[in-house]
Parts: structure tokens; sequence; C-alpha cells
């Protein structure tokens, strides 16, 4: 062989090298998992698999303590035992520690099945392995906890939660070191390492939901907590801390804005609505705020999900003509009418610009149901109409195929006072209704009106009665005037 075939045989040995080794890497990253079991009679077990050839078993009752550098055990509660096994590619060791009535320990140490001396080989491997096992499981945490704060305070406590691997027991230690007397700089601390070295969007959200208070306090640390909060992927946990955050906290106005931009990240219209509606209850917005909330809303896909934010917003007095229009842009993309005629009528019920009740007229020309416009139309013309509403609403009448629903509305129109100009209008629109029973009718409302103004407002009220065909209601209509 030459020397540039041995070159390539190499090259070729170590690429396959390397793939081997990635994809044992994987797999094992894969395999490792712990599994914690306790039962009713105090004992806990604990499994743990650190991949191909690495795992152990860890079974205690009783307290147990360890010795200041965690490589031995020193003192373990009366009748309570502990049991270390390991297994390493077939190699199999175990330490068995139980203490008797007065307290004192007896400790044993097996190889495969064979028990060994433990002071002269015991207790190394304990030493050996003890550490790993009080960094993989909760064994010994509140102990540990208490000793590291001693020495090192809330720093040393979260550089140990850096050497630890499994979310539960990083959960189990920042637990633990929440109880001690924080100061705000230690909060933002730990929300840092919850946000950014915990995994786990169950144990993440389980932490910030159950220290709301402690972590709220100042305005630092409640940066802090949001951003953690954004950094849970799961939109059922996230939502779950917005929630807590809103109920448990006094969030400030600044602070309102990082939670709505968190709530845009949710997927599911569900949650975000039960976030948005969470708001609604239990806080005071600015009109800054519920433009912000109400633009937020406009993220729900779901029309019935949109529909109850946008509803519960009306129930607020703090919304600006600003709000109004955001809302109602907010339906554009809303493509059931009955959601969207339910908005629409609530929205009536405030006190509009002429500008906002022009838009409410502009959304209802957007609907297809004649019979959903009709029920918003018919509160909207209650209302005070300038010309600009007025046209907008004629030009809705005109398209409406349903006669029924065009003279109810028209009928509704006429318990209101309007110019010469204005009626005018009205009436040649009547025109436009095809059925004579309906055209009778919407004109016979207006006729007391018309009655009271002058020639060219009576002239084309006539007009619009020479377009019936039947003799009888063209009768009733222009007798009505005379």
């Amino acid at each position: 062989m030459n020397q540039l075939s041995k070159i390539l045989a190499t090259l070729v040995l170590k690429i396959i090298l390397f793939f081997f080794l990635l994809n044992g890497s994987s797999i094992n990253a894969q395999r490792k998992s712990t599994s914690i079991n306790i039962s009713d009679n105090g004992k806990t077990s604990i499994s743990i698999k650190n991949g191909f050839g690495n795992n152990f078993e860890v079974e205690f009752k009783g307290d147990i303590t360890l010795s200041d550098d965690d490589t031995d055990v020193v003192a373990i509660s009366d009748e309570g035992y502990m049991e270390i096994k390991k297994s390493a590619f077939g190699n199999r060791r175990k330490v068995f520690i139980e203490s008797n009535s007065s307290g004192q320990l007896t400790k044993k140490y097996y190889v495969g099945g064979s028990e060994r001396n433990f002071d002269s080989e015991g207790r190394k491997w304990m030493a050996e392995i003890l550490l790993e096992v009080v960094r993989t499981s909760t064994l010994g945490s509140e102990q540990r906890v208490n000793r590291i704060y001693k020495q090192g305070g809330a720093y040393g406590v979260l550089k140990e939660v850096d050497f630890i691997g499994t979310n539960h027991v990083k959960a189990r230690y920042i637990k633990l070191l929440l109880q001690k007397d924080l100061k705000s700089t230690d909060l933002i601390s730990i929300l840092n390492v919850v946000g950014d070295d915990i995994d786990s969007d169950h144990h993440k959200a389980d932490i910030l939901k159950e220290n709301t208070s402690k972590f709220l306090a100042t305005d630092a640390s409640t940066s802090a907590y949001i951003e953690a909060t954004s950094q849970i992927d799961s939109d059922h946990h996230k939502a779950e801390v917005l929630k807590r955050s809103i109920k448990d906290g006094s969030l400030k106005a600044n602070q309102m804005n990082s939670l709505f931009t968190i709530a845009k990240d949710i997927d599911s219209d569900y949650h975000k609505s039960s976030v948005l509606l969470t708001v609604l209850r239990n806080s005071s917005l600015n009109a800054a705020n519920m433009k912000l909330l109400i633009s937020t809303a406009d993220r729900i896909n779901s029309d019935h999900h949109k529909s109850q934010v946008l509803q519960a917003a009306l129930n607020s007095d703090n919304l600006s003509d600003s709000s109004f229009h955001t809302l109602l842009s907010s339906l554009d993309d809303m493509s059931s009418d009955h959601h969207k005629g339910n908005v629409l009528s609530k929205l009536l019920g405030k006190e509009l610009s002429p500008s906002s009740l022009s838009h409410v007229l502009k959304q209802v020309g957007h609907m297809d149901s004649d019979s959903h416009k009709a029920n918003v139309l018919k509160s909207a013309v209650r209302k005070e109409l300038s010309d600009d509403s007025i046209e907008v609403l004629l030009d809705i009448l005109e398209h409406m195929g349903s006669d029924s629903h065009k003279a109810s509305i028209y009928k509704q129109m006429a318990r209101k006072t309007y110019s010469d100009t204005q009626l005018t209008k009205i009436l040649w629109t009547i025109k436009d209704i095809s059925s004579d029973y309906h055209k009778a009718d919407s004109l016979i409302a207006f006729s007391r009106m018309v009655s009271q103004k002058g020639s060219t407002v009576k002239e084309t009220y006539g007009s619009v009665c020479n377009s019936i065909s039947s003799d009888s209601h063209y009768r009733k209509a222009i007798n009505a005037i005379q």
C-alpha cells in the first residue's frame, strides 16, 4: 500500500470512528433518565440511567446526613438505611448503610456478590460515587442547600445547581434556596437560572408560580420574572404563570407591555384568551395598555375566543376613541357574523365619536347575514348619525337582500329626526325595496315626519309612492301624508 492509500485509509477510519462516537453520545443522551418512587412507608427509591454501562440505584429510608465534603454518610435517623448500587460495563458495586436504635451506623461494601472490606475499599468508592448521587437525586438536598448557602450565599447554591444534571433536582435546590431571606439581586440571578438552565416547562412554571409575590416585589425582579416566563415553550404552562402573576402581583403599567408581548407568542387561542381575560378581570388598564390588549386579541384566530376578549374589554370605562378603532379593525378577519354582531352590538352601547360610529357601520357592511346586519343596525340608528354615517348606512341598506329586514331598520330610523336633505336621501333608498308591502310600511313610518316638511320632501315621498304597483298599498302610503 503506497503512502497516499495509507493516509486515505487512516482518514476514513477516523471519520467512521467520529460518527460512531457521535451516534453513541446521541443514544446515551436519549437514554438518560431518572425515576423516583416514594412508598407509603417512607422508603424512597431512585433509579438513574446515564446511558450504556453507567447506571445506579439509590434506596433510603429516614433522614440522611452527609459529611460537609459530600464523601460520606455521617448519620441516619433511627431504623433508617441507605443502599447505593452501581453498574458500569458489567461491574457491579453496592454500599449498604443502616442505623441501629442507638444511632450507630453499620456500613457494608460489595463487589459483585462478594462483601469486601469497607474501610479499605468501600469508603474510597463511596467517596467517588456519593457526589454523583446527590447531584442526580434530591438526597440530602435540604442539608446541602443550607450548608452551601451558609458558605457562599445564593451565588454558591446557584453555582452548585449548574453541576446538577436533572431538572427535578435543579428545581428542588432552587425551591429550597427561595426559602431563604434573599435580596432582589439574588432573585434576579435565580430567575436567570430558571429561564436559561431549566429545560422542563413544568418545573420552570412550578418555581415561577409558587414564588410570584417574591419575584414581583421590585421592578427589576419583575422584569426578570417576565423574561423567564418568555422562555417557557408550553402554551399551557406559560399561560398559567402569566395568570398567576396577574392575580397575585401588582404589575405596573410599564410591565404590562412585556406581558402582552409574551401573550402574543402563545399559539393556543384558548390559552391566549384566558390570559387576556384574566388581565381584564384583575387589572385596571390605562388607555395605552388597553389598546395593547386589544392588539394582542387581534392575534386570536378563533372568532369565539376573540369575541369573548373584545366584549370583556368593552366592559371597561377606560377606552379611548383610538382603542375603539383598534378594536373595530381587529374584526376584519372575523368570519362569523354572529360573533362579530355580538361585539358590534356591545360596542354601540358606548359613547362613540362620529368616526367610530362610521367605522362600526363599515364593519356591518362586511357582514353577510341580513339578519345579523339588521340586529346591529337597529341599535346603530338609535345613535345620532352624522351625514357620513347616514351615507354608509343607506349604502348598506341598498345592498341588503331581505326586504323584511330593510323595513325593520327603516321603521327604527323613523323614530329619529332628520334634516330635509337627510330625509330625502332616506326616502329615495326606500324606493329600492321590491316588496310593495314592505315599501309602503317603511314609507308610512316616515309619513308624520314628511307631512311636517316642505314641498321637496313631500314630492320625493310621492315619487317613491308611485313606484308601488299595488293600488291598496299605494293608497295606504299616499294617504298617510294627506
